[in-house]
């Protein structure tokens, strides 16, 4: 017999991101390369790469113009 799980699969949404993921997301929308946030938040461009992943799986979005696009319509820029 297939037991499923009842608990219903985590929504996505700004309140998974962590705090990095949120500065992150925010340079994104601002219209940042993945260089340029590495230089603002002193970490490499590696790193800035792999939040920008955690970002894109946690929001169900793409690329990082959609990311951008919800960053504005939840209002995460301010």
């Amino acid at each position: 017999m297939d037991q499923r799980s009842s608990e219903p699969a985590a929504s996505p949404g700004p309140d998974r991101l962590t705090p990095r993921e949120l500065d992150v997301l925010r340079l994104i929308a601002a219209g940042m390369s993945n260089k340029e946030i590495a230089v603002r938040l002193s970490v490499t461009v590696a790193t800035v790469k792999t939040h920008l992943e955690h970002i894109l799986q946690k929001l169900q979005v793409s690329d990082r113009t959609q990311a951008a696009v919800y960053a504005v319509t939840h209002g995460l820029l301010a």
